[in-house]
């Protein structure tokens, strides 16, 4: 007959326990708790009946796919707390039941594609207080249609994966708080119909590009779960760009104006919308002309103002956009590099410069010098040429004495007659 010890030991589990684990039986599953036990690792003789596996507060460093082989039916892990920075591809590849990962307060610096692959019905996933700087694209798209909560808070992100954000249409909240995220993609939530609480708190944002998420609930009466928005501590730049925000009349959030100097330290919803204002674009300054030899490098130069700061795009003398290519580049900062210029890239170009107050133009002549070839010259270079120099924006030709120059520019051209030297044909 079975000692009354030995039946309490069937009776909760225990004897399938991990040796520094407490378990309880829960009817014909197991909770398997091994918070604050000094592991260094998952204890590798878990019971494969658990449903809640809590590894919370421990040194365990590394996850591979042996960690929770066969688990099929854990729905709960808790693994905050540690000193995780590594999570193997697949690590959790078995676990199709689990509904709750709790990641939070590790060393995580990256997610790469396959680290989360395998909890399709996964609904609450927790990263906050990570090192997180990098997100793979497709990090998130095993439970697309079934996360609930997403907390992504106090990492190092300036991006993530938008895309698949955007796709978790039954998401409920998302935490973004705490990292250094720049600028939203137009549209990023759009189509999140259910989201009822969005932190972006303490961020790098200057601006938010408009969203009908933000307007979503407002009228209380008409929808009983307005969002919950929260976007302070961030350096918003009061302008124009803003103005669409500060119509939706959020009177109890305390979001300050950290720009323009005017605005700076006031309460942004406190703004009156006037005050909200850009201010279109100047072109400071642009080359006016700009002669070069055929072959040679191009530079066209233009600097804009304007707030918020102008977009710059390049018209060439064929009335098309120029873009990038292998010979030429159009700069953000308004430089326009021709890399090896021929007599086709002659003419007459427009730099534009946008933002949303307006546009400005200016026009810069460039003239491509095609210099007759001569049969005794070296590399290809004329015989009677021995400079080019520009003085200001005239350009100043040396020349031998004995080879007039015939390309029909002289007068735009300030010519220095020399001596021809001993071999280039004088």
């Amino acid at each position: 007959m079975a000692s009354p010890l030995l039946l309490l030991l069937l009776a909760s589990g225990a004897l399938g326990c991990p040796l520094p684990c407490t378990c309880q039986n829960l009817s014909e599953s197991l909770s398997t708790l091994c918070a604050h036990r000094g592991l260094l690792f998952v204890p590798p003789n878990v019971d494969r009946r658990t449903v809640e596996l809590r590894l919370a507060d421990n040194f365990i460093q590394a996850l591979g796919p042996p960690d929770f082989r066969n688990m099929t039916g854990l729905v709960d892990l808790t693994l905050s707390r540690n000193a995780i920075n590594r999570i193997g591809a697949r690590s959790f590849g078995d676990l199709e039941s689990l509904r709750s990962l709790h990641l939070d307060g590790n060393r995580l610096a990256e997610l790469g594609a396959g680290s989360l692959r395998g909890p399709i019905n996964l609904q609450h996933l927790i990263l906050s207080s990570n090192q997180l700087g990098s997100i793979a694209a497709g990090a998130f798209d095993d439970f697309l249609e079934s996360l609930e909560d997403l907390d992504l808070s106090y990492n190092n992100l300036r991006q993530v994966p938008w895309a698949g954000i955007g796709a978790m249409l039954v998401l409920h909240t998302l935490n973004l708080d705490h990292n250094l995220i720049d600028a939203l993609p137009p549209g990023a939530f759009a189509q999140l119909g259910q989201l009822s609480r969005l932190d972006l708190t303490s961020n790098r944002l200057a601006t938010l590009a408009p969203d009908p998420i933000f307007s979503r609930g407002l009228d209380t009466a008409a929808s009983p779960s307005p969002l919950v928005l929260s976007f302070g501590g961030n350096p918003l730049h009061c302008n124009c760009e803003l103005l669409w925000l500060r119509r939706l009349a959020r009177p109890d959030d305390l979001e300050t104006c950290a720009s323009p100097p005017g605005l700076a330290g006031r309460y942004f919803w406190a703004v009156p919308e006037g005050e909200f204002s850009c201010e279109p674009p100047l072109i400071a300054r642009h080359t006016q002309r700009l002669w070069v030899l055929e072959g040679q490098r191009a530079l066209l130069r233009c600097r804009a103002l304007g707030d918020p700061a102008p977009t710059m795009h390049w018209v060439g003398p064929d009335d098309r956009l120029v873009g990038n290519s292998s010979r030429a580049q159009a700069f953000p900062n308004g430089t326009l590099e021709i890399g090896v210029t021929g007599a086709g890239d002659a003419g007459d170009y427009t730099c534009i410069a946008t933002n949303a107050a307006g546009e400005a133009t200016a026009r810069v002549e460039l003239r491509v010098l095609a210099l007759p070839h001569g049969g005794n010259g070296t590399h290809g270079v004329a015989p009677w040429l021995r400079s080019l120099d520009f003085w200001g924006s005239v350009p100043v030709l040396t020349l031998c004495t004995s080879v007039p120059p015939s390309f029909g520019e002289e007068k735009h051209l300030s010519l220095i007659l020399s001596p021809c030297s001993r071999g280039r044909g004088g």
